[in-house]
């Protein structure tokens, strides 16, 4: 198949590895578009692979000259990669977000609904592999997961988006209930909320530090506090969505069952490293609240659950950080105007 990549971070290049070694055709699309034509491409770890990948000259080439479709933009980027890739999609493609965060499978569908260019749009509640670069360059990829969560929104009847995911990555696909399931199912945001406000320190002053090994008892406790959290959030919806103990168990095979702590640092001793954020201009904050957590957070206020821990961890990082997360997300806003319970439910 002809595969579009939108985003040229570790995870999108790793991705392009994946399906290059698999047989398909990629081209990687990025905002800037800097790079066009042919580049090297050297992955290592979990995912291997050494040649090149096409870069497109634009996000409307790309999104022409491809069957599907697959988002691995930082969640900031997603509204403007939609809006971009309006004039271009059509029915017969199918767009994937890896992963999926702030509901942007259901923003995506309004918005192409809108425009009447209805296809397809996949939400997957983690990534295919995870991937670093590191400051020489190389793309290191530690893990490659066994099982994604899915669920579409706006299938094709019948709906073959499972049968496209497995065609491109293989048999490693679970079908959830639907795209709420999967936004609920997503761990990391509440994980890097705790770990990333325990080690803050660190990570401003830009030390060297070992992501899972820093997942002590006091930040596994708080970990599962905000799990049960988010499971509540889950079964107010009718919702048996995953627990953070079966997210480590699925993302690490060969792990044994434990607290989180227990669970982080036999990943530690497993290796490889996985080095934690060196600059409070991280992810774990800037992209995983505004994007991950206070969408759920809103969307617990609707239902009437409370979810106080979230609501405390966002106002700290906040005030750690001076920013006010809860205003950062325009696609949410452009959401909420059409949620009630009902509707999401039907997610």
């Amino acid at each position: 198949m002809k595969v579009a990549i939108f985003g040229g971070g570790a995870i999108g290049l790793a991705y392009a590895a994946l399906l290059l070694n698999a047989g398909h055709e990629v081209r990687i699309a990025t905002r800037s578009c800097g790079t066009v034509g042919e580049a090297a491409l050297r992955v290592e770890g979990a995912v291997a692979f050494s040649g090149s990948v096409h870069h497109a000259h634009s996000i409307g080439e790309a999104a022409d000259w491809a069957d599907v479709l697959i988002c691995t933009r930082r969640a900031p980027g997603v509204q403007d990669l939609v809006e971009a890739l309006l004039p271009h999609v059509r029915p017969s493609q199918t767009l994937i977000f890896s992963a999926e965060l702030s509901f942007s499978a259901f923003y995506a569908h309004q918005r192409f609904a809108a425009a009447g260019r209805g296809l397809p749009v996949v939400a997957w509640s983690t990534t295919v592999a995870t991937a670093q670069r590191r400051p020489d360059g190389r793309i290191v990829s530690s893990t490659l997961r066994d099982r994604i969560d899915y669920a579409t929104v706006g299938a094709r009847t019948p709906d073959d988006s499972g049968e496209i995911c497995e065609a491109l990555f293989g048999k490693r696909f679970h079908r959830l209930s639907g795209a709420l399931a999967v936004a609920l199912s997503n761990l990391n945001p509440p994980i890097h909320l705790a770990n990333g406000l325990a080690n803050l320190t660190r990570i401003e002053t830009g030390e060297d530090w070992d992501n899972y090994a820093n997942i002590t008892p006091a930040v596994g406790r708080v970990i599962e506090r905000l799990d049960t959290e988010r499971l509540a959030l889950a079964e107010r919806f009718g919702l048996n969505v995953r627990s953070v103990f079966e997210h480590y168990l699925r993302t690490f095979p060969g792990i044994s069952a434990g607290s989180v702590s227990e669970m982080a640092s036999q990943v530690s001793a497993k290796g490889p490293r996985t080095p934690g954020p060196t600059s409070i201009d991280t992810r774990y904050l800037t992209e995983d609240i505004p994007f991950g957590l206070v969408p759920l957070v809103e969307l617990a206020r609707l239902a009437g659950v409370p979810m106080p821990l979230h609501e405390a961890g966002i106002a700290l990082a906040g005030a750690y950080t001076g920013r006010d997360f809860t205003t950062e997300n325009t696609m949410l806003a452009s959401i909420r105007e059409s949620w009630s319970v009902e509707r999401m439910s039907a997610l």
